[in-house]
Order: C-alpha cells, then sequence, then structure tokens
C-alpha cells in the first residue's frame, strides 16, 4: 500500500509545472542623457519588433508592446506551458516594457520593466477558454538586458 501511495505522488508531484516567475525590474545609472538613452531605447524597441510609444511630454517615459501568436516572443518570454502542447500552439502573448529615463546630474538614471499578458484565442467559444493572465508566460528579462547594454 504505501508503495502504491508513494509511486501515485511521486507520478503527480512529476505532472506539476513550476510557476515561472518574472525577473525585477533593471535600474541602473546611463552616461547619456535622458533624451539621448530615450532615443536610443525606442529604436532599439523598435528594431526588435516592439511598437513604440511615448508617455509623457518632455519624451523620458516609453511604452512598447510586441505581440506574437504561438512561439512568436520565445526569444523574450518564458512560459509554464511547454512550446509543443496544444496550449502553446493556441496562445497568444503581449510583452510590453516600459522604459523610463530621469535626468541626472552626469546622465540618466533608467528603469526598464517588462510584463506579459497570455491569451488562448485559439480556444474561444469552447468549454477550454480561459481570460488573459499575467502569470502563464513572464518576460526573461532578454529585451529589459539589450536596452541595458545598448546604454551602458
Amino acid at each position: 500500500m504505501r508503495r502504491i501511495l508513494m509511486l501515485a505522488c511521486l507520478v503527480v508531484c512529476g505532472c506539476l509545472s513550476t510557476p515561472v516567475t518574472a525577473p525585477a525590474p533593471i535600474a541602473f545609472h546611463a552616461s547619456r542623457s535622458a533624451r539621448e538613452a530615450t532615443q536610443v531605447a525606442a529604436v532599439a524597441l523598435a528594431n526588435a519588433g516592439f511598437r513604440v510609444a511615448q508617455i509623457d511630454s518632455i519624451g523620458q517615459l516609453l511604452s512598447a508592446t510586441r505581440t506574437a501568436t504561438h512561439n512568436g516572443n520565445e526569444d523574450y518570454i518564458t512560459c509554464q506551458l511547454p512550446r509543443g502542447s496544444g496550449a502553446a500552439a493556441n496562445r497568444q502573448t503581449i510583452l510590453s516594457i516600459t522604459f523610463r529615463a530621469k535626468p541626472s546630474t552626469s546622465g540618466s538614471d533608467v528603469t526598464i520593466d517588462g510584463k506579459v499578458t497570455t491569451s488562448y484565442p485559439g480556444y474561444e467559444g469552447t468549454a477550454m477558454q480561459t481570460a488573459p493572465n499575467d502569470t502563464d508566460c513572464v518576460s526573461s528579462g532578454a529585451m529589459e538586458r539589450q536596452l541595458e547594454m545598448a546604454l551602458r
């Protein structure tokens, strides 16, 4: 009886997926002015396929989004469900990057944060339909690190 119970526990534990955790926002000092840092970030984000928008009136806060179906954002995100799963085939992810550069005495203080919203449009109207969520996939931090490297 103990062996059966232990085997059942191992099987159940092996099937559970571990939740993915998003990295903390990146904060650093850049030697470039806030305006120049924002311009560099806008170009880098656009070159990576993001739609970039200026959020504030002085041009030091950007919002960028990149929407992809299936595994189109896999270079920049980490997901709980495996790549070849049925859910991955029906997945749509929106990677949002928020970039802020604040002027400082010798350059700018930069903060970069990434967030992923996951939905499954292939399941709409079925019993498997779920609401969009921010937990199935998270930013891997790759785009945030690319921006940091471009500004250091």
